[in-house]
């Protein structure tokens, strides 16, 4: 089931390196499924965490980086189908070092661009305020 998904992965990035379908919506239903998915562990992964906070005991796990790995995936997916909102999160994610992903700039300028090309109305004005911060 891995091997599956990591050849559509890699097809879907196979195609986004080719200019004319650069953020197109490949699969919209898809896209769509996959980013409320994403959403939803994002959601699970904060409600653990917060649990793992209040309650937290010897023999306990923290279960939220699971959670934010499955979000980061299904974010993913969702982005690499052309889904503005999911493009958004991704490069939030690797801007802030969010979703278990490291900081990274330069996945981050390009996540948040495609979703400003796409009209995304945060993703603009979070790379322009990106650029400040770090030129300053």
């Amino acid at each position: 089931m891995m091997i599956q998904a990591l050849k559509k992965i890699y097809a879907l990035l196979s195609q986004q390196m080719n200019p004319k379908l650069q953020g197109m919506h490949l699969s919209v239903p898809e896209a769509e499924g996959d980013y409320a998915q994403g959403t939803y562990f994002e959601i699970l992964a904060a409600q653990h965490h917060q649990d793992f906070l209040s309650h937290h005991t010897m023999d306990s796990a923290d279960q939220s980086p699971t959670d934010y790995r499955n979000a980061m995936w299904n974010f993913l997916s969702a982005a690499l189908k052309g889904h503005k909102d999911a493009q958004y999160r991704l490069g939030l994610g690797y801007l802030r070092g969010e979703l278990g992903l490291d900081r990274n700039y330069e996945l981050a300028e390009l996540w948040l661009s495609k979703a400003a090309a796409q009209g995304h109305e945060h993703a603009d004005y979070v790379l322009h305020h990106a650029y400040e911060d770090i030129v300053v």
